[in-house]
This record gives structure tokens, sequence and C-alpha cells, in this order.
């Protein structure tokens, strides 16, 4: 088609019909305009729909508050001002919440939406987010702020936030800038309106869980400045969660997909960032004592602590944001510590040690079999044998964190999950049971040495108190499989401990010498445990330690295997010869059926030993380790059964015994050689050689006199006289006891009881002529020097005087008197003054005390039975805490969890106030528990009601007495629980009335006197009544009301009874104790009960220490003067008494 020429239009404006070509170019706004007055802003501000000016307006306000934000600039005051009177001008007419600020503004933003021009949105929004941060820095300025924070929380402004909240992907531009906007809003004045922003989560939480998952996809590190879209939203959300109140925090924690994308990518988040998370997670949320833990666990709970735990393996720099003093791995090392080893912070939850979840350990009614019927110890337990491959725990979120934990490949993550199972011990078991596809074969690799130290770690752990049990031993024992776990866990089986002991590697061998050390030295101490619990309780704990120590033994190596490998080893190896050595030791020790399995020639290796370490080759730490490894073999020597102490060997000058007295004396006098001492002590008295009953030991004071050889120049001299002296003393100590009982007979025949005296002072005065004949004159009298200090030591620890002088003069008779050894054993009696012996032993073994002649206890066992008893009579601490507890926390939590029983016990507090507040306060927990849909509402609610009206009428005047309070707190529990024995008795008693008298001890009598509810829960019923008596007894008045109404002949009745179960009458003394710490109390006892009378009775019936204890305390605390009037006088009683 040809060109249309211009000539063949009709008219000109044919012209224009030509279609125009249309050019793609933006007009970009110029330089930002210089603001010189507020009248200059308002008209720079005003609408404009040329969208070109209306951005540079914005950007020339943009420009003026950057210079107001900034005090260091030059122009910071004039701007300041400026922008002052521009927000006076901007006033609205009428003061109301539907008031506009800043309406050409908001006027241009709504343009922009409605154009669809983004640049301009989105210059809106930040330069509204700037103006925010701006009024927020200066006080003066902080009413337009909240102004303009309320004009932007009205519908249009947030329908113009949801635009920018939810445009696509990849327009940071616009989501960033309303993000910063909405951050400003919630931290603005401390966070004022962060609950109402939140109230309005439709608009601003609109796609906040996908704008989290938009991370920074730029090279190199995210600069702080300019943030990326889920930096924002991080900054925005951790903002709310530092400023909202309990219920609406809880309420956003609660927004699952939000929550999850909190955490869901912190490794690829920047420094800055993941410092600012995890310091409010920790301060907003675990330490937030008001919110309550199932709102902590929606963002702490194991998915989180997997991914915190993924920042120990952190990679980025921290260059270009500001410095720290800790890594971003560290941070999250303490984080992950409070968090999972704090106890109230929502993770870690209270448990039971060594007893798994749902069972009850003290739940023994199923052993208590009758007559006749075949008792099958454990084997009558179903869950004894059951927990091998899961293990229940309380502990949930933590048993599925820790398995996400690589502790052989991160020294942090080893420390952690130690301290996770120092803090929650019923986690070992199961987590060890889940790692039995872990190769463990013993390989020198980095995986090997790390997961070998975690092991290691794990065995060193503590031991829980009482194995978890909350209240002392239990009736039952914990599974013998979880206990194992705990002592020697599952990835080291009997046939990988052989194979590292068998290696020639040495850190492999020595790994398994020192675990197992450690595994020996803890299963010791559970025995001991079990026994300590089996002498209060049941048979049961002892044959649960029989099979857990038959367990173990399927588990460890055999003695042969540990022999052997002791032998491989060269005497250069001393580190792991000591272990080796010790290792043998603790076989014979903790499981001598085994060790006895294998036999092993202890002389040669001793005499190897014995000769090294007479060398003067040895550095000291090789010394003090060749020591180690001797004070081992010696107590080796012992456990053998043909252990020969006394013979002498080609190789070894000296017999054994012998070597091991010459070694204790060449040890330093600081070292703790308490083994070798406890082994020399034995055979001692096993041969007796040294007589063991004076206060002062003979043997420790033969060592001293031993160790003062060394300057000696015939030290070898003595050590043989003495070696052979005592190996003859040994041999036949029966002849040595007939010379002595015949010296003895001839001296003094009318003594009744002989003075103690050691054979083998007997000995050398037999050998000592043999001994004249074979030394010259020097080595004689450095032989005589030695007998006349040993003399001398005899004579100080007071052995038999007359028998001494009888030796020594025989001794003076075979020695010549012209040498100098007569007269250095003549000096013996001079040398007693100066001559050295051990300190005197704690125990006097010596003679009976007129104290224990009168069968009086003792003053530590005194001081034992009043700390036992006295451990409930500290004084009640009032928890005014729980009149705003309760407030905060759910139905069942504050029924279950004693908040309720709390509010009630404070009806007995002396303040007004506080009374009257619980009273207030219990009105209005019944009131909203009705309301609710709990279980047993109905129970609690009259219980509630019935304490409501008891109190009412009194606690105006004065406290309501503890046992009324103590009741009803105590009564929550069973009311929970309709299984509970006494749930029929307490409901009965609860629909007798509308209120409670106030001088009775509620279902005193029902319990005692009439027939239990449930078969068998009779004395179930009597120990949760003397529970609750004890806990109540705390006044004068309490006092009162139990003298009225004969409780304590009641208890005297019940202590009677020949089938009481266990710890009844433990309990009955605690409360005779409790009553003689009232003011009162103990005159009243005895006054009225005749207390005095039925305790003489108790202990002449051989009821034992306690019952003497508890006479003297009544005695002490009582009003002498009146009970003597009462009586024939104190002094009387207490005489008759101790006679007893």
């Amino acid at each position: 088609m040809a060109k249309r020429m211009a000539e063949d239009a009709v008219d000109g404006t044919q012209a224009y019909l030509k279609r125009q070509k249309i050019s793609n170019v933006v007009a970009k706004p110029g330089p930002s305009t210089e603001i010189y007055s507020s009248k200059q802003l308002h008209q720079l501000l005003a609408f404009d729909q040329d969208t070109t000016r209306a951005k540079h307006a914005i950007q020339s306000f943009k420009t003026f508050l950057e210079t107001c934000i900034n005090p260091e600039n030059e122009n910071h005051a004039r701007q300041t001002s400026i922008l002052k009177d521009f927000l006076e001008s901007q006033k609205p007419a009428k003061e109301e919440d539907t008031a506009i600020l800043f309406p050409e503004v908001m006027q241009t933003w709504s343009f922009a939406a409605q154009s669809n021009d983004e640049s301009l949105l989105s210059a809106v929004s930040a330069v509204l987010a700037l103006l925010l941060k701006t009024l927020s820095s200066q006080l003066d300025l902080s009413n337009h702020g909240m102004k303009l924070c309320r004009t932007l929380l009205q519908r249009s402004q947030l329908d113009l936030m949801v635009k920018g909240l939810t445009a696509n992907k990849g327009k940071d531009f616009v989501i960033s800038p309303v993000l910063r906007l909405l951050r400003e809003l919630s931290a603005f004045d401390g966070g004022a309106l962060a609950n109402q922003i939140f109230r309005a989560r439709d608009q601003t939480l609109k796609g906040l869980a996908r704008n989290l998952g938009l991370r920074y996809t730029g090279d190199g590190l995210e600069d702080l400045k300019k943030p990326s879209v889920r930096t924002n939203a991080l900054r925005f959300i951790l903002s709310l969660i530092k400023f909202l109140p309990v219920d609406a925090k809880r309420e956003l924690l609660n927004q699952r997909d939000i929550v999850l994308s909190l955490t869901r990518d912190i490794k690829d988040d920047p420094p800055f960032m993941v410092r600012d998370i995890l310091e409010t997670l920790k301060r907003h949320v675990l330490q937030d004592e008001a919110l309550p833990r199932d709102a902590k666990t929606r963002i702490v709970n194991a998915t989180s602590l997997a991914r915190i735990a993924l920042l120990y393996n952190y990679d980025q720099s921290d260059d270009g944001v500001t410095p720290s003093n800790k890594t971003v791995g560290s941070t999250a090392h303490e984080f992950l510590m409070m968090a999972c080893t704090t106890h109230d912070l929502g993770v870690l939850n209270r448990q039971a040690g060594f007893y798994p979840r749902g069972v009850d350990p003290d739940n023994a009614h199923d052993l208590d079999a009758e007559d006749g019927l075949l008792d099958l110890g454990l084997d009558s337990i179903e869950w004894m044998d059951k927990f091998t491959e899961v293990v229940p725990v309380r502990n949930t979120i933590l048993s599925d964190f820790i398995q996400n934990l690589r502790p052989w490949s991160s020294n942090k993550q080893r420390e952690l999950l130690i301290a996770i199972f120092a803090a929650a011990p019923e986690l070992v078991a199961g987590y060890f049971f889940s790692k039995k596809t872990f190769a463990f074969d013993p390989k020198l690799t980095a995986t090997w040495i790390g997961y070998s130290s975690l092991l290691f770690s794990s065995i060193q752990l503590p031991i829980p108190k009482h194995l978890g049990h909350s209240d002392g031993y239990a009736r039952l024992p914990p599974p013998p499989s979880i206990v194992l776990e705990n002592i020697l866990p599952q990835p080291l089986t009997q046939r990988v401990l052989r194979t590292c002991l068998l290696q020639p590697q040495g850190l492999i061998k020595f790994f398994a010498v020192r675990i197992l050390c450690l595994a020996f030295i803890k299963l010791q101490r559970v025995l001991n445990m079990y026994q300590e619990a089996a002498s209060g309780s049941s048979s049961l704990w002892t044959q649960a330690a029989a099979v857990l120590r038959d367990q173990f033994c399927r588990r460890c190596p055999s003695i042969k295997d540990v022999i052997h490998a002791f032998r491989n080893m060269t005497s250069d190896e001393l580190l792991q010869r000591e272990a080796v050595t010790k290792l043998l030791v603790l076989y014979f020790e903790v499981i001598p059926s085994i060790a006895l399995e294998a036999k092993f020639d202890v002389s040669g290796v001793l005499t190897q030993t014995l000769q090294s370490l007479e060398g003067s080759s040895l550095k000291p730490e090789e010394r003090i380790l060749r020591s180690m490894e001797l004070e081992n073999l010696f107590q080796f020597a012992y456990f053998s059964p043909g252990m020969r102490w006394f013979a002498k060997t080609e190789e070894l000058p000296m017999s054994p015994f012998m070597s091991m007295l010459k070694f204790s004396a060449d040890t330093s006098a600081n070292a703790p050689l308490l083994r070798l001492n406890s082994v020399l002590d034995t055979i001692v008295q096993e041969h007796q050689i040294l007589q063991t009953e004076t206060t002062i030991s003979a043997l420790e004071s033969f060592i001293l006199r031993l160790r003062a050889l060394e300057a000696a120049t015939n030290a070898t001299a003595v050590f043989t006289f003495l070696d052979d002296c005592i190996s003859r003393c040994a041999a036949k100590p029966i002849k040595y006891i007939f010379g002595l009982e015949e010296i003895q007979n001839t001296e003094d025949e009318s003594k009744p009881k002989k003075a103690p005296f050691s054979l083998l002072t007997l000995v050398i005065a037999e050998q000592w002529p043999f001994m004249v004949k074979s030394l010259d004159s020097q080595g004689l009298s450095d032989v005589a020097q030695f007998v006349a200090q040993y003399i001398a030591m005899c004579i100080k620890i007071k052995e038999d005087k007359k028998v001494l002088k009888i030796v020594l003069q025989k001794i003076l008779e075979n020695t010549p008197e012209s040498s100098a050894a007569h007269g250095v054993l003549q000096s013996s009696r001079k040398l007693v003054d100066n001559v050295g012996v051990s300190e005197p032993r704690v125990k006097n073994e010596v003679g009976i005390t007129q104290e224990s002649k009168t069968n009086a206890p003792s003053a530590s066992e005194k001081a034992d039975i009043t700390q036992t008893m006295s451990e409930d009579t500290t004084p009640v601490i009032e928890d005014h805490k729980s009149l705003v507890k309760w407030t905060t926390k759910e139905v069942d939590e504050v029924v279950e969890g004693g908040h309720a029983a709390a509010l009630i016990l404070l009806l007995s507090s002396e303040h007004l106030s506080v009374r009257k507040e619980a009273l207030t306060n219990i009105s209005k927990f019944a009131s909203k528990l009705k309301e609710s849909t709990f279980e047993e509402k109905e129970q609690i609610w009259l219980l509630l009601c019935e304490v409501v009206e008891t109190a009412r009428k009194i606690v105006d005047e004065k406290p309501l007495i503890t046992i009324i309070t103590t009741f009803a707190s105590h009564s929550i529990p069973v009311l929970v629980n309709p299984l509970h024995c006494l749930y029929p008795k307490i409901n009965k008693f609860l629909s007798q009335g509308p209120s409670w008298e106030v001088d009775k001890i509620p279902l005193m009598y029902k319990i005692l006197d009439e027939s239990p509810s449930v078969d068998d829960a009779y004395y179930t019923e009597i120990n949760w009544l003397l529970t609750y008596i004890l806990a109540g007894l705390r006044t004068a008045a309490d006092m009162a009301v139990f003298r009225k109404r004969r409780v304590f002949e009641k208890l005297f009745s019940l202590w009677n009874s020949t089938y009481l179960g266990p710890g009844i009458r433990d309990k009955i003394l605690r409360i005779l104790f409790r009553a003689s710490t009232i003011e009162g109390g103990s005159t009243t006892l005895i006054t009225r009960f005749s207390t005095m009378t039925w305790l003489q009775a108790q202990v002449a019936l051989g009821a034992g220490t306690p019952l003497k204890v508890l006479m003297e305390r009544i005695l002490d605390s009582s009003d002498r003067q009146r009970v003597g009037r009462w009586s024939e006088g104190v002094k009387a009683i207490k005489g008759d008494t101790l006679e007893f």
C-alpha cells in the first residue's frame, strides 16, 4: 500500500488521525528539592496525579527526613523545627479516631495503588516508615507519631498495606517497605500499638509466611542497610513477639505457618539476624514466666531446635556487620544449652531418672502376696523386662531433637548432648537403643574418636539421686535394661570391647580400658544404692542387683582378655599399665565371680615393677605412674587366693609384704595410698603381726619409723631383719600368743583386762641373739637404733608397758654391754617423748563410755534423727504469686498444676489483705471452672464453693486454721482422679453441707474407724490422712483443734497396729515432733495425753533410737515448772527414760 501524501488530506485535522509512535521513556524525577519551611513542605506533598512530580515530592520528603533523623547533620535542628511546624499544621480539625493525618500523602498512596504504579507505591510506604522512625526518635514528636499510627491502622490504609504484602515474589522493592512500616508501627512507643496490629492480622499478617521464605539470593553477604524481604519480615515478627501481651503472643505462636517459617531458613540468614532471632526467643519466649508451656513449645520444639543446631556449621562471615564477641555457632550453642537444660523454660520437663514414663515404682500391690502363694520376685512385675527397644519418656521434644545431633563430629554438639543427658537421664537409654545401626568397630578415625568421647562422657554422668525417684527410694527398682544403658551403653558390646583390648594401637586399647574402669566404678555405686534401698524395702532390690550384675557381666569382656592385653604391653607404656592394673582390681571388687575365672601370677610383675621403681633413671611423672601401678598390683595380689605374702624369691630379696611396707615408707606422707594402706591393715590383722586395739594405729606408726630409715647407712640390714621377724610371726602366730599370755600371767594374774601388745615385739626379742652374731658393731648399732625407737613408739601408743619392760630387758641381756648397741637400747625410754607416731583415730575403740552404758543415743545419732524429723518443720513460705499466676493458665493446668491448691492455702495467711484477695480469686476461678469443659469440674467446683463459704465467716477476723486449708488442697488431686481410693469418701463429705466445721479434722474418724472404700486400700487412706494432718499442724490454733479432737490418742492407738504399712510409723513420729515445735505443744503432749508414759512403754518394747530422741526433745521443749507440778519432776522422768 502506498504511503499517503500530506497534500491528499482534506483538512489539517486529518493529519493527526495517523497512529502515533509510542515512547517507553519514563521521565525521571529531578534532584530532591531542599526544604526551607513547613509551608513549602506542605505544598510539595500536595496531591498531584502526575506521578513524576509525586515521586519527586516523596523523594524530597525522604531526603528531608534523613537529615532530621541524623543528629550529626549541621541542619538537624532547623530541619527538625520545620518538621514540627509541618506536623502541627497537619492536625485534623477534630480529634477523632477516624481522623486522617497527612491526607495528601494518603491520597497519593491510594492513587499509586489504583493506578498500579508500584514504584510510587513503594516510595510512599518507605517514606512513611522513615517518618515513623524519625518521630519515634524524638520524644516531643511522639504524639504526632501516635496519630500517624492510628491513621495507618485504619481500614483504607491497611488495605493498601495488603496490596504491598501480597505483591509478586520478585517485587522485593514493593514488599520490603511495607514490612519496614509494619515493624516501625509495632515498635512505636515501646510497642503501644502492637496488640492492635496483631488484632488486624487479617491484613497485617497477610502473606507473612510466604514473605518469610523470600530470602536473600544475591552474591556475597546480605547488606545490613539493604535487607531482604525475609529479613524485614523477621524483624516485624520479632518485634511483635517482643511487645505483644501474653494472650496475644500466645495466639501469635499458634499461627503454625508463621512460626514454622521463622526458623526454616535460619541457617541462611545473615549473622546479625540470627543473633536477633535467638536473643528474642530467649528473652521474650523461653524466659517469659507468664507464657504457658504449650505456647513456648509451639516455637521451641524438636523441629526448630534441629534447625538451630544447624548453626553449629554456620559458615557465613561476620564481615560488614557489627562485630560481636561470639560467633554464631557459640551463640546458638548457648541458646540450646539454656533451652534444653533449664527447667521451667518450656522444653525440659520434670522426669524420673531411670524410671520410664507410665511406670509407678511405688505400686507394689501385686507383690503383697498372701501366705501360701508363690513369690515370683521380679518376674511378677510385667514392665521390668519390657524396655529393651523403646523407652517412653516425658521429654519427648528433647528425645526427638537429640536424634538429629552429630556429637561425634562436633565438640559443642557433644557438650550439648551430655548436658541434656545430665538434665534428663531418662533420655540416655532411648538414645543408645536407637543407635544400633552405628558400627563401632575400632578404627582410628575422627568419627570413631568422636563417638568414643561421647560414650566416655555419657558414662561419666552422675547417677540421679535415689535413681530418679522424687521421694527417697521407691518400692520397686528401675528396669535393669535402662540402668545398664547408663552404665555401659549398648554400642559397647562384649565383642567390640574385646576387639579394642586386642588392638595394636595404644589409643584404642587405652580407650577400652579407661571406659571399662568408669563403667565398673559406676556399677559399684549403683549396686551400693541398690543395697541401701534394699535395707528399707523389699528383697526385690537385691534380686534386681543380681540381675543387673549378670547383664553387665554378659556385656563386659572377660578378665582373661584384660590380662592378655596387660601382658602384651611394654614396660614403657606407663599410662596404659596403670589403667589396666586398676581395671583388674575393679574386676575383683565389683564382679569377683568372673574375676576368679582366670589365674594370673602377679609375683613376677610385682618383682619387675619394684625393680624398675628402685632405679634412679625415672622422671618424676614416670615415678608417680609406677607408684600407682604398684599400688594396684599390691591390691590385685591381695585378691589373688594363691598369693604368698611372706615368701621370698631369687629376684626379690624381700617378701612381697615387706616390699609393700617399704614402698609405703618410701612414698611421700602426702601421697593418697588409701587402698594400699587398707591392704596392709587387713594383712596385719589377719596374721596378728601388730595389735589394732589402741587409739593410735600401730601400723601407721610403724611405717613412720620405717620412713625415718632413709638416711640410715644400714637400712638394708634393718629391712632384712624385720622381714625375717614378720615372716616368722605370720607363720606361727600361736607360738607367740602363748608366749605373750605366759608373760602377762606371771606379771599380774589378777588383772582381768590385759593391755594391747604387738606380737612382732616378741619375735624381735627372740631373733635378737642371732642378729647380734651376724652383724658387725656398726650394723648392730643401726639395727639397735631402730629397735629402740620401735619400743619407744610402742610405749607412746600405750601398749603394755610391763611386758615391754620385760622384752627390753631380755634384749639387753643378749647384747654385749661394751657395744654401742647396748647403750642405744638402754636409752629407748628416753626416746618416748621425741619419737613420732601417727594421729589418733577419730573413733575411740577403747573402753565404754558412760553414755553407752546407759544406752542413750549418741550426739551424732541425735543430730541425724533430729535433722530427719525436722525436714517438714520449716515455716511455709506463702506463695503470693499464685494470686495472679492462675489467670494466665488454662483450667486444667490450674487444677492439676497446684495453683488452685496454692490459692486455698493462702486463706491461712497472717495478712488480712492476702486472705481477702485469695477468697476473691477462688470465687473467680470457681466461676471460670463452672463454665469450662474440665471433666471433673463439678466436684472441684463444689469443693471450692464450700471452702469459700467456710472461710467467708472468719477470714475478716483471723486466718482459717491450717488443717482445713491443707485438707482442701490435698483433696483436689483426689477429686481429679476418680480411681483414687478416697474419691467416694471425699464426695460424700462434700455432699453433707455447704460449709465445714472448723474445729474438726475432716474425715479423720471416717478413715480410721470405718472400712476402706476399696479393698486393700486401708493403709493407703491412712497414709493420705497422716500426710495432710502433718502438713496441717503449724500453729497453736491447729494444736488446740488436735487437743480437742484427741488426735494424738488416735495416733498412739494406730501405732500399735500389727500390720502397719511402710512409712506410717515414721509419719506418726514426725507429727509428734512437729507438735513439739509449736509453742506449748510439748507441754500439751505430756499433761493431756501422757505421751511420755506411752513413749517409755514403746522404748521398753524395743521401738528404737528415734523414740528416745523424741522423748528428750519433748522434755527439753516443755514448760518444766508446769510439768514438774503435774508429775514428780522433769529430772525424775528423764532419769527413768534414759534407763531404757
